[in-house]
Formats: structure tokens, C-alpha cells, sequence
């Protein structure tokens, strides 16, 4: 855990700061991704490799995200997952105790109307 956070933050831009980020790691893409949430980027990062380790990041800028949408499966054992659209669209599963605090945080940041990093549609 401690490798893999300096890792990280090797990827950070300057003056950017982690503001959230998953315990565990989500599914997108078919690959698993510790989801962290930043002042500027919505990030998904692991490493990849057994030996050589190198890291595996997707990344989309909170200004870029135009839509976000949220749904629930299951009874018993509820999974949830996130379709983000921005510069790219991806979607993030899990189990409803990691994702659904991924998407309150998101759509905070977004809908804050004091937010200046975030472009507003109603704006241009």
C-alpha cells in the first residue's frame, strides 16, 4: 500500500490533491482500478505486472464530465455501478458499499455551483 502511493504520487499534477479514494478496487474495463478522486481528475489506478510493476491509469478531468448515472442490481448481495461521460465514457462496478460513496462524492463536486474547476453547461 505504501509503494503503491508513492506511485501515485508520482501521476499527480502540481497543486493537485487526492480528495477520495475507494478501500478497495472496482471493476472497470474488465480490470480492477483503486478509484481516487482528486481536485482536478477522476483517476483510476492500479499496477500492473508481477515483477516489473507499472502503473495502469485512466484518467478524466472533473471539467470534462457531462453526465453521470447510478443504478443498483441485486437483492441479496447488491452490486452498483457508475456510467461517467466526459472526454471518454466508462463505467465502474462494485459492491454497493464502494460505489454508491464514489458517486455521492462525484456528483458533489460537479454540482457545486462554487465549483470553478468544473465547466457549467448552463454557462457557455
Amino acid at each position: 500500500m505504501h509503494i503503491v502511493f508513492l506511485a501515485l504520487k508520482e501521476i499527480l499534477l502540481p497543486q493537485e490533491n487526492i480528495m477520495f479514494r475507494t478501500k478497495t478496487k472496482l471493476k472497470c474495463t474488465e480490470k480492477k482500478y483503486n478509484i481516487i478522486i482528486t481536485n482536478f481528475r477522476v483517476l483510476l489506478y492500479s499496477e500492473r505486472g508481477r515483477i516489473f510493476k507499472s502503473p495502469d491509469v485512466i484518467s478524466e478531468r472533473l471539467e470534462s464530465i457531462y453526465g453521470i448515472e447510478y443504478n443498483e442490481e441485486g437483492i441479496f448481495f447488491k452490486t452498483s455501478k457508475i456510467r461517467i461521460q466526459g472526454g471518454i465514457r466508462f463505467e465502474i462496478s462494485g459492491p454497493l458499499s464502494e460505489v454508491k460513496p464514489v458517486f455521492n462524492f462525484i456528483q458533489t463536486i460537479i454540482n457545486r455551483a462554487d465549483n470553478t474547476l468544473v465547466r457549467r453547461l448552463d454557462e457557455s
